[in-house]
């Protein structure tokens, strides 16, 4: 098999693992949308992608290149939030997740974190992120933290007071202030909208 023809399986098999339009794949891996696009185009053949775009899918969706669908180590990627899963979701989610992947510019996020339960948001709420954003202070965001020298990111939320992000918690684990200006940070939207299903 081809590098060419192994990347575009690669990205197939990622979208198809989870459930993320192209759009959205480039948005959480913080690629300009027309990388994927263009790879994925009939009429551009011949191109692979960069190692450093292969490793920036692999390490946002935890899927890896070389071993098929891989989950993310604990503590890494998605470990505070995950995309809204609708594989086995109710009718609700749903329609959530068409409405974002119909262009809407919303990206819906399942919170799994105590990070926000201060500010009212609770494990299980479905966060509908506007994505590209300008936040202003107060509001709730999903950013990604790189570790660059580690070629990690995670993908959190939190709050926004310029120049930080952080936590509505009690918890010690989430107490530890974010500079947006450091270049690590890089915030993807602020949450528009949360939704609870009852208990």
């Amino acid at each position: 098999m081809s590098d060419e023809s192994g990347h575009r399986a690669y990205l197939l098999r990622v979208m198809a693992t989870t459930g993320l339009t192209q759009t959205q794949l480039a948005n959480h891996a913080g690629l300009d949308p027309s990388t994927l696009s263009r790879f994925l185009s009939e009429e551009r053949q011949g191109h692979t992608l960069r190692a450093t775009t292969l490793r920036k899918i692999e390490m946002t969706t935890g899927v890896r290149v070389d071993s098929g669908a891989a989950p993310p180590p604990p503590g890494f990627a998605e470990s505070e939030a995950a995309p809204l899963a609708v594989d086995d979701a109710g009718p609700l989610q749903r329609i959530i997740a068409v409405l974002a992947a119909e262009g809407a510019n919303v990206d819906p996020w399942t919170l799994h974190s105590p990070a926000l339960d201060g500010a009212g948001y609770r494990r299980g709420d479905i966060l509908l992120v506007a994505l590209g954003v300008t936040p202003a202070a107060g509001d709730i965001v999903c950013a990604q933290i790189y570790d660059w020298a580690k070629g990690r990111a995670e993908t959190v939320f939190r709050m926004f007071q310029p120049p930080y992000l952080v936590a509505a918690t009690s918890d010690p684990a989430y107490l530890r202030p974010h500079l947006v200006e450091d270049g690590k940070v890089v915030i993807k939207g602020v949450v528009v909208h949360t939704i609870r299903s009852r208990q």
